[in-house]
């Protein structure tokens, strides 16, 4: 029973829960949601007829708001570039203003009348081509577009030409059919723009780098100074005001400053003529790797080593920097066409690289007055020093021995250097020890960055103290076993030679705003002392009998006292008979004013170890610098060593002073009045081999004697013998 009525319980639960929820949505729940449903759509339908209201009454006012919008709101007026300047005011590098010719498709087609005059006005005067402008114009999908470039980059005269073409002036003479063809051109407007220009083309092209079209420097001095150079892009706004009149608001452009290089052209263009002719006598040597070109690399620096500003940097990957993706210089053309996209970037990366900052090496024995200087001033050894060249030493048992390039005997510390001796070398670096020899190169700044402000500078690579035993030490005191760049070769050796002040190398020296103020000036730092100038001074001397009476004889320049390092250093692996040969001058070495410093990277020629062709560089070089850089020579000099330093000769026949009788214009003799004693002068007279030449017809003729009563015949010189006379171009 319990069962049951348990049963008939939980029956009449669930039906009484059926019932409830079946209830749950009654009519009245209906009604009021209909009513909310009517009322939402009464309100679309009042909010239609609003908009359609405020369409009918005011549409053209928010639709030429918007069209404000639209032209005015995104109109960008473009900064100009800064330029770069050498250090005369030369100008290298610059930003020209140009205008992009810009289409208003939607313009153009709201009149028929306007697509013909249109279209011929933009073949006539820029020269495009109809079909692809009448395509522009038509096109789905730019036939209602306000902004469409068919012309990149026109000049302003290319611009003023448009605008005389539409002229409508009423001082010009047109018909009236001529006026209603040119004022239906419409839709044509121009965009200002600026593109970049290198006036001087391949000068000084990897110092200067060059910049792309969105002003990104790219490398160079365009890459490291990409802040100071760019400026900000000025706006242009427009809107409607309460009167519906287009009102401007103008945010003019912040300009660019202007970068003022250390860079003297004139001896840019020197270095890089001479780096020209070594490539076009050698380009057809013996060696394989490098034919068609006279090294694998050769690069030149020119440095004031009293500031360490550099006046010239080149190498021989010359290039044009108003086309710098044409590689058609150093390839032919069927080697560019099978070239992939990654060879072309390789090959373009190789062409703008510079080797001067950027190729760490082993700089072979131009590093040597570096060492003997810093062996001195570490009181390792003393100018007494002295050693015997075997023509090789054996630093360790185990190793094989060094060799030198001659057997010299006995040797002071000059002739070490005089005779690039690396027994002796290796002998001053053993005396200095792995401690202070690795001291002396960090106080040099070798295995660090320069600072020099061009980018992609290369460390080099040391030993270090850890890592440098006997071996390392003593080939290293000879500049191999270790790399460096030639910006910091130069650099240590310019500290060597100037008093021993160690002076960052840079590139730039002032920067100037776009009214050419000054915005701050570079000035030479001074970042140490490595030695004494007493050991400075010393060197100095030591280099000179380098090139006076050393391994740089075939360097020396008449009438100048040079010093001067050469450099030989065998590229790993060794015996591959791969050579760098380089040389390193300062002038006059007494003060010096100009230090040049000469790479070729695996010279094409037979002999890689054949140092003169760096000499030569660097000689050719300096014989045309010296004299444009106000450096005279002090000794004696012939004619010919005049003439080869580009000296003026003066070519002028001597002249002496000689008395002469004075003649009237018709050729009389003339007397003085109150002595009747011919009239004599001073007149300068030519002397030539042949004796001398009168200025004047009569000059040599002596006058007949007077007669009894005083008086000499007026006429003598009529009867004068053609022997008697000279006779001048005119006579």
């Amino acid at each position: 029973m319990r069962f049951r009525k348990l049963q008939n319980t939980v029956k009449g639960e669930q039906m009484a829960a059926r019932k409830k929820r079946e209830q749950k949505f009654t009519r009245e729940m209906q009604i009021k949601l209909m009513a909310i449903f009517a009322f939402i759509l009464l309100l679309l339908v009042i909010l239609n007829f609003l908009i359609a209201y405020i369409n009918a009454k005011s549409g053209d006012q928010y639709a030429k708001v918007v069209l404000s919008q639209q032209t005015y709101d995104s109109k960008t007026i473009p900064y100009r570039r800064g330029e770069i300047l050498d250090r005369n005011g030369n100008v290298l590098a610059k930003s020209d203003k140009v205008y992009n010719v810009v289409l208003d498709c939607k313009v153009i087609n709201s009149s028929e009348d306007y697509i013909e005059p249109t279209i011929r006005a933009l073949t006539q005067v820029f020269g495009l081509e109809e079909a692809d402008v009448r395509n522009r114009i038509s096109s789905e999908e730019t036939k209602d577009s306000q902004y469409q470039i068919v012309k990149y980059g026109i000049t302003l005269e290319e611009k003023q030409a448009y605008e005389d073409y539409t002229d409508l002036s009423e001082d010009r003479s047109l018909t009236q059919a001529q006026r209603e063809e040119l004022e239906n051109v419409q839709g044509i407007w121009f965009e200002e723009d600026y593109v970049r220009s290198y006036p001087m083309d391949s000068v000084a092209c990897t110092v200067l780098g060059f910049s792309n079209s969105l002003n990104d420097g790219i490398f160079g001095l365009e890459a490291y100074y990409d802040d100071v150079l760019n400026g900000v892009d000025g706006r242009e706004y427009g809107y409607l005001n309460s009167d519906r009149e287009l009102q401007e608001n103008i945010i003019d452009p912040q300009n660019g400053n202007n970068v003022v290089s250390t860079i003297d052209v004139n001896i840019q263009q020197v270095v890089e003529k001479y780096i020209a002719q070594l490539e076009e006598e050698n380009k057809n040597g013996p060696q394989e790797s490098t034919q068609g070109h006279a090294s694998k690399n050769t690069a030149v620096i020119v440095a004031d080593p009293n500031t360490g500003e550099i006046l010239a940097m080149a190498t021989d990957k010359s290039f044009d920097l108003n086309d710098p993706q044409d590689l058609s210089s150093w390839y032919t053309e069927k080697e560019l066409a099978a070239m992939t996209d990654e060879e072309k970037s390789e090959a373009l990366n190789e062409m703008w690289y510079n080797f001067c900052v950027s190729e760490a090496f082993e700089v072979g024995s131009t590093y040597k007055p570096i060492v003997v200087a810093s062996a001195l001033d570490s009181g390792s050894i003393t100018t007494s020093f002295g050693v015997t060249c075997n023509g090789y030493l054996q630093p360790v048992a185990e190793e094989d021995a060094i060799g030198c390039t001659g057997i010299h005997g006995e040797e002071s510390l000059g002739d070490v250097l005089k005779n690039s001796c690396n027994p002796g070398m290796m002998t001053i670096g053993m005396d200095m020890g792995v401690e202070t020899f690795c001291e002396y190169q960090d106080i040099f700044g070798f295995g660090k960055r320069t600072g020099i402000d061009l980018p992609n500078e290369n460390s080099g690579s040391l030993h270090g103290v850890n890592k440098m035993g006997i071996m390392e030490l003593c080939t290293s005191s000879f500049g191999q076993g270790f790399t460096a760049t030639m910006v910091q070769e130069l650099a240590a050796f310019c500290a060597v030679v100037n008093g021993g002040y160690y002076y960052k190398p840079h590139v730039v020296k002032q920067i100037l705003d776009e009214d050419n103020s000054v915005v701050s000036n570079i000035e030479p730092l001074l970042l140490s002392q490595p030695i004494s100038t007493k050991t400075s001074y010393q060197l100095r001397e030591y280099l000179e009998l380098v090139v006076s009476e050393g391994t740089a004889t075939d360097a020396q320049i008449a009438g100048y006292d040079i010093g001067g390092k050469t450099g030989t250093a065998e590229k790993l692996p060794r015996g591959n008979g791969k050579y760098v040969i380089s040389y390193i001058a300062a002038a006059p070495i007494d003060d010096p004013q100009v230090v040049v410093y000469a790479v070729i990277d695996e010279p094409n020629i037979e002999n890689q170890e054949d140092g003169s062709y760096t000499k030569n560089l660097v000689k050719n070089i300096m014989q045309e610098i010296l004299p444009y850089m106000g450096i005279y020579p002090t000794g004696e000099l012939t004619e010919e060593e005049e003439q080869s330093l580009g000296m003026q000769v003066d070519t002028q026949p001597q002249t002496e002073m000689e008395v002469q009788y004075v003649y009237d214009e018709w050729g009389n003799l003339m007397y003085d009045e109150t002595t009747w004693e011919p009239l004599t002068e001073l007149v300068p007279v030519e002397v030539t081999e042949s004796g001398y030449e009168a200025d004047n017809v009569y000059g040599n003729v002596t006058p007949p004697e007077q007669s009894d009563d005083g008086t000499v015949d007026e006429n003598w010189a009529d009867g004068a013998s053609q022997e008697e006379l000279i006779y001048d171009d005119a006579g």
